[in-house]
């Protein structure tokens, strides 16, 4: 069994090993979260704190994740005998080494116990668990963070009696942890927000937060020091910052880039903002496009791959321009070039990552894209170059909601975004205008 794990890993280890109840662990952009909860599902089973462990998740691709860093850290081995995969078969990973089965016996036969928040309903009938690890509480709500609850071991009953006449969210935790129930929630409310239709929704680790106990990691393992620095700031980590084996990295180029390119791709500036004014379109109700930044976007794509074989990814908020970008990239011939929402881009990274912003109008109205959740994702995707694409004066200025005579508008994020990246963490450009052609 190998754990190679830093400080501040160790430290939530420690902290969880020698504590009940339940808490809270909110996991920044390339902090570990899937290593630091595989770690500690390991080392209560390996060290006999727990007997039974359950470790879910709210997509399958999630659990696939944990699986393989428990495959890492155990060798396939040992993950095969001592752990087992349930829920729907279509989800797995079908070259995990861990069994995958829904025999209650086979089940009942391993120690960790791995599935999403939805394939619950299959256990309830016959398992019990005395510890949980539930990671992605940043998109789970109050409902998924419950569900597992269910199955703790101790005072079973009770919580479940309790548990229907219980009127607050705070007594309904405390009543949870003392009933025995020890459970370790794991995500980010700054990177993500709950599954639902309801805009003001509380994650399920923002339940923990505000009722629990709580510790917060603090070395990104992704960015490097400007972007760290970047992140930390705008979305107020309070001590965010790089490893020491990647604080100055930096990417390097197999080629020059053309002299129209080469401001924008500048390897030693870490964060550029190309500042372009294309037009926005609204496409149905809720998804907007930007044609002139979806092609710029492909333009850059196009130079990068040319000169470099590093990996490259294109993050927008909304999914009718992720169609029209992927429409440009792919007419111009490029491959594996990843083109996502920034839902879509939770838990992915890649060597260079654009963003494409979308929003420009006079009355600088940014909405939904300018939510801190969905920039501090967009923003911290990248580990080597990030080119942020779109109008700066839009961003600046933005606003989630003008004010009125009968209601107050509401500043949107973004304005702190440009205002640190101008400042202080990158460059802003003005782009040739052959590039916007």
């Amino acid at each position: 069994m190998s754990l190679c794990l830093d400080t501040e890993q160790l430290r939530i280890l420690k902290w969880r090993i020698n504590s009940k109840g339940i808490a809270a662990c909110i996991g920044p952009p390339g902090c570990g979260k899937t290593t630091t909860g595989s770690a500690l599902a390991v080392k209560l089973v390996a060290e006999g704190i727990t007997d039974k462990l359950l470790l879910v998740a709210y997509t399958n691709a999630a659990v696939n994740e944990f699986a393989w860093e428990i495959c890492n850290i155990m060798g396939p081995t040992a993950a095969r005998e001592y752990c087992i995969r349930t829920g729907n078969r279509a989800g797995i990973d079908c070259e995990l080494p861990i069994e995958f089965s829904i025999n209650a016996e086979r089940i009942r036969a391993k120690k960790i116990v791995l599935c999403t928040t939805l394939s619950l309903k299959r256990l309830s009938s016959y398992m019990r668990f005395d510890n949980m690890i539930i990671d992605e509480a940043g998109i789970e709500r109050l409902e998924h963070l419950l569900a597992p609850f269910v199955l703790g071991v101790n005072q079973l009953n009770a919580f479940q009696t309790n548990n229907r006449n219980c009127n607050s969210i705070n007594n309904l935790i405390d009543l949870a942890s003392s009933c025995g129930i020890v459970a370790t929630v794991i995500g980010d409310p700054k990177q993500s927000r709950p599954m639902g239709l309801e805009e003001y929704d509380r994650s399920a680790i923002e339940w923990v937060l505000k009722y629990g106990p709580k510790d917060t990691l603090k070395i990104t393992h992704r960015l490097p020091d400007k972007l760290s620095g970047l992140v930390n700031d705008f979305a107020r980590y309070d001590g965010l910052r790089s490893s020491p084996d990647i604080a100055s990295r930096r990417l390097i180029l197999d080629k020059s880039p053309n002299p129209i390119y080469r401001e924008i791709i500048d390897p030693e500036e870490v964060v550029t903002w190309l500042n372009i004014n294309g037009e926005e379109k609204a496409l149905g109700q809720s998804s907007w496009a930007n044609d002139i930044e979806a092609k710029v976007c492909a333009k850059i794509c196009r130079e990068l791959r040319y000169i470099t074989k590093k990996s490259i990814a294109v993050v927008t908020r909304f999914s009718e321009q992720r169609r029209i970008i992927t429409r440009y990239v792919q007419r111009s011939g490029l491959l594996n070039i990843k083109v996502s929402t920034t839902t879509g881009a939770l838990g992915t990274q890649a060597d260079i990552v654009l963003f494409s912003l979308v929003r420009n109008n006079p009355e600088r109205i940014v909405g939904q894209a300018g939510t801190l959740q969905d920039l501090n994702v967009a923003i911290s995707r990248a580990k080597e170059k990030l080119i942020i694409v779109g109008n700066f004066d839009t961003m600046l200025n933005g606003w989630s909601r003008l004010p009125s005579n009968s209601r107050y508008g509401y500043k949107s994020p973004s304005r702190r975004l440009a205002q640190l990246i101008d400042s202080k963490y990158g460059k802003l450009i003005n782009p040739p205008s052959v590039i916007c052609e």
